[in-house]
């Protein structure tokens, strides 16, 4: 029997790569999920919580024949977090999201660049339409990502998170 993982593809950045999540990526994701730096996405988690939302990234991709990826280094492979899109409500459109899971991987653009090439590889080959994204207000580097993905605020779209958030929608003509 072949891995549930085994046709996700893999998309290459000058400086990453993006791959399906494996099990060598658990401790890291754990790290993070546990942390502080997940306060704009409901955490910190528990750790049982962090493991059970890691197995759930991985069953976006058997579900849907799409989810996150594991963002790599790639010059040393060091996994530094995640990005692609979510599917939670067969009713609601995909959204983008993205995460770096270390302080030491901010401030390089290394978010922005992996979620160009999500956008890219959703808009294009995966044949989505449109995505969205919902950011905390506190949330600026997230907030400068969507925009130069040609997000679009809707301020008139349902607050799933409260009013703490903006959501943003994403067309396949304004990001690309």
């Amino acid at each position: 029997m072949m891995p549930a993982l085994a046709h996700t593809p893999v998309l290459d950045t000058p400086r990453l790569v993006l791959r399906a999540p494996q099990a060598d990526d658990l401790s890291a994701f754990v790290a993070y999920a546990t942390s502080a730096r997940t306060r704009f996405v409901g955490g910190p988690k528990t750790v049982a919580q962090a493991v059970e939302k890691f197995a759930g990234m991985i069953g976006q991709w058997v579900l849907h024949g799409y989810g996150r990826f594991t963002l790599t280094r790639r010059d040393t492979g060091a996994p530094i977090g995640h990005v692609g899109p979510l599917m939670l409500a067969e009713a609601e459109m995909p959204e983008f999201t993205w995460s770096l899971w270390g302080a030491d991987a901010e401030g390089q653009g290394f978010a922005q660049e992996a979620a160009q090439a999500v956008a890219v590889w959703a808009f294009g080959p995966l044949g989505l339409t449109q995505a969205s994204t919902i950011i905390h207000a506190e949330n600026t580097a997230s907030h400068r990502i969507a925009a130069r993905l040609g997000g679009v605020q809707r301020p008139d779209w349902p607050a799933h998170f409260g009013a703490d958030f903006t959501t943003y929608h994403f067309t396949k003509e304004a990001a690309l």
